[in-house]
Parts: C-alpha cells; sequence; structure tokens
C-alpha cells in the first residue's frame, strides 16, 4: 500500500463515499448541514502545512460528514465533550472558530497578566539609577 497524504486521503473520502457537504453532522446532538469530512478519532499522521503540523488519519472510517463548528472543535483537539486544557465545551462554549471559550479567557488573562508585569518592569529604575520617582536616592 502506498502512503498516503492528506490531500490524497480527501481525495479517496470523495471517490469512495461522495460529498459529504449537505449531509447532517455528525457529532452528537448537532444536525447542521456538515461543509466537509472531518477526523472524529486521533491522528495517527502528520504533516507540515504553513508551517503547523497537520494532524490526519489514513484509515477512512475515521472521518464523518461535520459541520464547520464541530470540524474546528475537532481540529483544535481534545474531545467532544471537553478541549485540550479539560474545559467541557457545553458549559464553556465555543467560538464561531472552534476555539474553546475557556482557553481563550485562560489566554486573555496570561497575556494580561504579562503585559502589567512589563509595565511595572518598565517603570522600576535599575539600580544605582538617580531619578525623580526614588527621590535622588540610588
Amino acid at each position: 500500500m502506498t502512503a498516503r497524504t492528506y490531500g490524497s486521503v480527501h481525495e479517496a473520502l470523495r471517490r469512495e463515499r461522495g460529498s459529504a457537504v449537505g449531509k447532517p453532522c455528525a457529532a452528537p446532538g448537532c444536525g447542521r448541514p456538515a461543509n466537509g469530512w472531518g477526523l472524529t478519532t486521533r491522528p495517527t499522521s502528520f504533516s507540515a502545512k504553513a508551517g503547523s503540523a497537520l494532524g490526519y488519519s489514513t484509515d477512512l472510517d475515521a472521518y464523518a460528514p461535520l459541520c464547520a463548528s464541530h470540524n474546528a472543535q475537532r481540529d483544535h483537539g481534545g474531545d467532544w465533550h471537553s478541549c485540550p486544557r479539560g474545559h467541557v465545551r457545553l458549559v464553556w462554549g465555543t467560538t464561531n472558530g472552534g476555539h474553546c471559550r475557556g482557553c481563550r479567557r485562560e489566554w486573555s488573562r496570561e497575556y494580561n497578566a504579562r503585559q502589567k508585569s512589563r509595565r511595572l518592569a518598565g517603570s522600576t529604575p535599575e539600580p544605582g539609577t538617580i531619578t525623580e520617582q526614588n527621590g535622588g536616592q540610588s
């Protein structure tokens, strides 16, 4: 058997199963129309695309029709119920791009803390520096 690439796997899916567009989404509790074939299991192969790792499987049974939202959720990791960091998707929800809102919130808090730390670090004079802020003391 020849090695399959990401593109050849999707070509084989379309050839053997046809287009997934318009079929019902296979995600639990979702009935929206699918926009394509999506990986529903863990990836077994990886390739580089635009400088980032792209996970896929050579097993055609690992794909199902998925709507844009659920396809994005699966692409960003985790499972149907939780994101890679462990946030429950039903509780936190996801953005239109499939990112976990809990992860976005954590990222925002971490970013703000880094920015605050940088601002405070910039306002502290170096030891031995005489400034108006320290009253001429070093």
